[in-house]
């Protein structure tokens, strides 16, 4: 079940009556040992990037999820761990959903979820995912209400904003250097996702995303300095158009 289908659920049951009609799609992604799955949720901290597997099934009771975490200034140093997800309740705008380490069921772990900001109201692009507590730490993750993407690569926060014919990308950068800013986008869609391409002062900025994977890449005229692929990532996709992969 997709993350964005998983608060429709809850929050049905909390209110016992129908959400408001959703405009977007959101879907979201984590890239573990070199393969690119769907995530059920991950966390932009300030100081690290925490990710969750989506679990083979509604977490109504507890599933099975792999939670993958990496500080910020050591990315290469992913540390892996097999976790409980689920059962979710609701409470004043938050949906708690247990997260808990295999070997301590009862760590009084969760996922904190918005069960106002998110994608089931037309007036939000992306559904914020509040906070990870776990026995080892507590953190609380940055949220961008309007983006069309965001993710997160070794080196930096990737956001692209798509607003009526305008394209914006904005990065943050984890080593403290000089963020960058972007305007003036142009996109084009093929087959398996969109592209986004920048252009300023003879370099061209590239963002391409799909189901499988994404990276961001840079070159200076033709020559390419560089190629970032994205650790974990959600995309926005508006409902007219016809998502390009379901998720479990």
């Amino acid at each position: 079940m997709t993350f964005r289908l998983f608060l429709l659920a809850l929050t049905l049951a909390a209110s016992g009556s129908a959400a408001a009609q959703a405009a977007y799609r959101m879907d979201s992604y984590v890239t573990l040992n070199g393969k690119t799955q769907p995530a059920f949720a991950w966390c932009d901290a300030p100081d690290r990037v925490l990710a969750l597997t989506n679990p083979a099934k509604a977490p109504a009771s507890p599933q099975p999820v792999t939670l993958a975490r990496w500080l910020k200034r050591a990315p290469n140093k992913i540390q892996t761990g097999t976790y409980q997800l689920g059962p979710g309740e609701g409470a004043a705008g938050t949906i708690f959903v247990a997260l808990n380490p295999a070997k301590q069921p009862d760590s009084d772990g969760n996922v904190r979820l918005s069960n106002v900001l998110n994608v089931n109201d037309p007036a939000y692009r992306m559904s914020a995912v509040n906070g990870f507590k776990t026995p080892y730490e507590d953190v609380r993750c940055r949220y961008v209400p309007d983006a069309a993407f965001m993710g997160v690569t070794a080196k930096r926060t990737v956001i692209i904003w798509e607003n009526g014919g305008k394209i914006t990308y904005a990065t943050r950068n984890f080593d403290g250097t000089l963020e960058v800013y972007l305007t003036g986008g142009t996109v084009a869609h093929d087959d398996i996702g969109p592209e986004y391409t920048f252009n300023k002062a003879g370099y061209t900025y590239l963002i391409k995303f799909h189901p499988y994977a994404a990276f961001v890449q840079v070159k200076q005229g033709t020559k390419l300095l560089q190629t970032e692929p994205f650790l974990a990532y959600s995309i926005s996709t508006p409902l007219t158009r016809t998502p390009t992969q379901e998720q479990p």
